[in-house]
């Protein structure tokens, strides 16, 4: 992710990495937080051995606009041609992409 980043000369410093408590590992942060990224991950209480409070950064904020983005990439998928990619254009797949946002904002208007 990071070598991609710097191949499209992307400035990823002082950014957010929102993850779920998966990604609660010592290691995986300690690298994210060595590129100069603020980890936004949140605490996992079931492997943690001992009730100590891990005084780190955490924005429940930011944190739940991940779930949000679940819910919509959701929708998404129940639309065959988004799910698999079809097209191979890209201006193909936006309107398709549209068409789909479309008809999840009418379903949900006006049932």
């Amino acid at each position: 992710m990071i070598d991609l980043l710097d191949k499209q000369h992307i400035d990823y410093k002082r950014s957010h990495l929102n993850a779920d408590s998966g990604f609660d590992l010592k290691a995986f942060i300690e690298f994210i937080e060595n590129h100069k990224i603020i980890a936004n991950i949140k605490e996992n209480r079931r492997n943690k051995k001992k009730n100590i409070p891990d005084y780190r950064y955490l924005s429940d904020y930011v944190y739940d606009f991940r779930f949000k983005i679940e819910v919509v990439f959701a929708w998404l998928d129940t639309y065959k041609r988004l799910l698999v990619r079809f097209e191979v254009l890209a201006n193909h797949f936006k309107s398709w992409l549209l068409i789909a946002s479309s008809m999840i904002n009418f379903r949900h208007i006006f049932n």
